[in-house]
């Protein structure tokens, strides 16, 4: 890990409500989930049988208790749909008022009994607001977290945590993890957008790692696919392969790509390309397509 990327995660860090990630945390925070499904479940079923059992006479003492511990099961599922059905707008809210989220957020991280995948997708936005805030140091470390999980219902918001990790990890100087980042999407069937947004860290990956060859097959296609990104993304692209291409010593393509570059880019980014900066801008943070 390098120390600008601890400096970058100190000053981000200012004004934060919740205390920094603990893997630890999150396991005793699933675990206590998990405990209290079983439980109630368990004295449901236990609570039917000896209805079952009991005089016909005393079956209602029996029923009535079950018939609450029933509704307690409902309940609980009824308290993880309300979280998952907020995951939307605590994305949006990320973006706009990432203080409002982060108060949300613990809010709803507080609540027992969560599914496990509602609970997951929680530190999944987190990891989102982490890395908007430019804490790559927190954000590497949730996505990991939760990346070793079963995600079940939400597995399809897997792609878009291997995206924050492999920017986080580039970020902070750590190829090895960008690396089984990129291996781990390259098995995976990705959408489009997903599929571009790979492409670019890929180029990155290759520029810091000292193979910019590599970043150049089929530039063509890289081009064309580039063109898909939003502004700021493509341009950021486009420098990435003007890089490569002074590196390897094609002018003319690099002439063109950085020419093209300009046009997308803010004088301001634009100027920290050229310097070999180009910061994590390639993964948009949008709401993932989770599958559900």
């Amino acid at each position: 890990m390098s120390a600008a990327g601890e400096d970058v995660d100190r000053r981000a860090g200012a004004g934060r409500t919740l205390p920094p990630f603990d893997a630890r945390q999150l396991q005793r925070r699933l675990s206590l989930d998990a405990a209290i499904f079983w439980l109630v479940g368990a004295a449901v079923v236990a609570s039917f049988i000896v209805a079952v059992w009991l005089h016909e006479r005393h079956a209602i003492l029996a029923v009535l208790p079950a018939a609450l511990l029933l509704a307690s099961w409902l309940g609980l599922n009824l308290l993880s749909a309300s979280a998952s059905r907020e995951l939307p707008m605590i994305a949006a809210m990320a973006a706009e008022d990432p203080a409002a989220a982060e108060r949300r957020l613990g809010a709803l991280m507080r609540r027992p009994g969560l599914l496990s995948w509602v609970r997951l997708m929680l530190y999944h936005r987190l990891a989102v607001l982490r890395h908007r805030q430019h804490e790559f140091n927190e954000s590497a470390a949730i996505c990991a977290a939760v990346l070793a999980r079963r995600l079940g219902p939400a597995s399809g918001a897997r792609a878009h945590l291997l995206l924050l990790l492999v920017e986080a990890s580039l970020e902070r100087g750590d190829l090895l993890s960008a690396y089984t980042g990129l291996t781990e999407l390259h098995r995976r069937r990705l959408g489009l957008v997903e599929s571009i947004q790979r492409l670019a860290l890929q180029t990155r990956y290759c520029l810091v790692a000292d193979q910019p060859a590599q970043a150049l097959g089929e530039l063509p296609r890289r081009i064309e696919l580039a063109e898909i990104l939003p502004a700021p993304q493509s341009g950021a692209l486009h420098a990435m392969l003007a890089r490569a291409a002074d590196l390897v010593g094609q002018e003319a393509w690099a002439r063109w790509l950085w020419a093209r570059a300009e046009l997308l880019c803010g004088p301001e980014q634009f100027a920290r390309h050229r310097e070999g900066q180009f910061g994590a801008n390639v993964v948009e943070t949008i709401e993932p397509d989770t599958g559900m």
